[in-house]
């Protein structure tokens, strides 16, 4: 891995998401530009719709931005436990209209096909087709390897939208290129069909990845257990810290928000220890951060009690 990200800061981090975040908009949206007209004078359906989905790409990836630079503020009265709940929210939003996206993309390709489909020109549409699938993947693959050096679902969603944007450009050549093979043969009635049908079957596959994503940060805005390897090395760390203090019993909950886990610890002391010293006490907090503690924000609250009622 590279060492330069390892020894970024947080807000040294997002300024390089949000500036990455600014390239992938500017290169979407003379994308757009270009797959509108082409969409247009091609009569294509498929072009228009992956028109479509790199607006609401760009649309979403300003949002992402947006909220990039609303986390980083520093914690007030009105949001007393941080922003980082914004995160989770702002990614839930760009699946879910990606979603819609697919679903309206599928339904409208639907009735076309009811209504005797149409024919696309293959030569207005090539030009724009073979750049777009060319930049689409060179982009996904950096952005996704960005994603991995910086840890980030912002960057991570990002590559995904390119992956998705050149698997429809591909995709939508692929139909279109049998349009002209099939001219001089008897499949040549299939030709209206081809476009709306490409249209269909991109929409259904494209479904997994937002559905997936959706789910995923769905279940962060409900602060279910993120059931990752971080909650695990904490339960082990913590369950070991137990065993070897002889305390009677350890709770652990852990939630995660975007890239901040919420941490709670409940040490449940025998009464022998009741008047363990505070300095005692703040020794095994230290030893229990450092041990759990990692490349992602955390919000730690370990408690001692020797009254099981204060930690159920």
């Amino acid at each position: 891995m590279n060492t330069n990200f390892l020894v970024m800061n947080a807000r040294q981090k997002r300024r390089y998401e949000r500036r990455l975040i600014k390239v992938s908009i500017a290169l979407g949206s003379i994308l757009t530009v270009w797959a509108i007209v082409v969409g247009i004078l091609g009569d294509s359906k498929s072009i228009i719709f992956d028109a479509l989905f790199s607006m609401v790409g760009i649309s979403l990836s300003g949002v992402s931005l947006l909220v990039n630079n609303f986390i980083r503020k520093p914690d007030d009265e009105n949001l007393p436990f941080g922003r980082a709940q914004f995160q989770p929210f702002a990614i839930t939003l760009q699946s879910s209209v990606i979603i819609f996206l697919c679903l309206y993309s599928l339904a409208t390709s639907i009735i076309d096909i009811i209504n005797g489909g149409k024919v696309v020109e293959l030569g207005i549409a090539l030009p724009y087709l073979i750049a777009s699938i060319i930049v689409c993947f060179g982009l996904w693959l950096y952005f996704q390897k960005k994603a991995k050096l910086l840890q980030s679902e912002y960057i991570r969603i990002e590559a995904s939208e390119w992956q998705l944007d050149a698997l429809l450009s591909l995709g939508v050549l692929c139909g279109l290129s049998l349009g002209y093979f099939f001219k001089s043969t008897s499949l040549a009635y299939l030709i209206p069909y081809l476009d709306p049908a490409m249209v269909a079957i991109i929409s259904v596959a494209f479904l997994r990845v937002p559905t997936r994503t959706f789910r995923k940060n769905l279940r962060e805005l409900l602060q279910f257990a993120p059931d990752d390897d971080v909650e695990n090395q904490i339960h082990e760390v913590v369950e070991a810290i137990s065993a070897s203090q002889r305390f009677l019993d350890a709770f652990v909950r852990v939630t995660k928000t975007g890239n901040s886990y919420t941490v709670e610890i409940d040490f449940l002391l025998p009464q022998e220890l009741a008047h363990t010293p505070v300095s005692k006490l703040d020794e095994i907090r230290q030893q229990v951060h450092d041990q759990i503690s990692g490349n992602y924000e955390m919000w730690l609250t370990i408690s001692f009690t020797t009254k099981r009622k204060w930690i159920i």
